[in-house]
């Protein structure tokens, strides 16, 4: 069987279509788990923000008498720490789900590679 060149552009639309070709609805996952993924960071950033915000605030008036008692009433800090464990609890399992999902697809492009190439090595014999 004779060998093919074909430029790198030629290869890269090859490889593309045959991942959307065998598994286009995990190729759909990996996207929105990557967005989900990229916007862990950025949510965590502008929670963590308002966090030193607002303790800072606390601090200008003086206050510091009964830290625990203060931080459970100030609803602004304690929803920004709530929602900073949460935005770091999910983009952990985010990273997690998007790790084995990657695993999955490589997994099966390549036995659809490995059985096109068996076909294709069967029917040239």
């Amino acid at each position: 069987m004779p060998i093919i060149e074909i430029s790198l552009f030629q290869a890269f639309r090859q490889s593309v279509a045959i991942v959307i070709q065998v598994v286009p609805k995990e190729l759909g996952y990996v996207t929105i788990l990557t967005l989900l993924g990229g916007a862990g960071p950025a949510i965590a950033i502008w929670l963590n923000k308002a966090i030193v915000d607002e303790i800072t605030r606390l601090l200008s008036t003086g206050t510091t008498q009964n830290a625990i008692a203060l931080i459970l009433s100030q609803p602004l800090l304690l929803s920004s720490i709530a929602g900073s464990l949460l935005v770091n609890l999910v983009s952990d399992a985010i990273a997690n789900i998007n790790a084995f999902v990657y695993n999955s697809l490589r997994d099966r492009i390549f036995g659809f590679v490995q059985g096109q190439v068996i076909e294709t090595d069967t029917i040239s014999l």
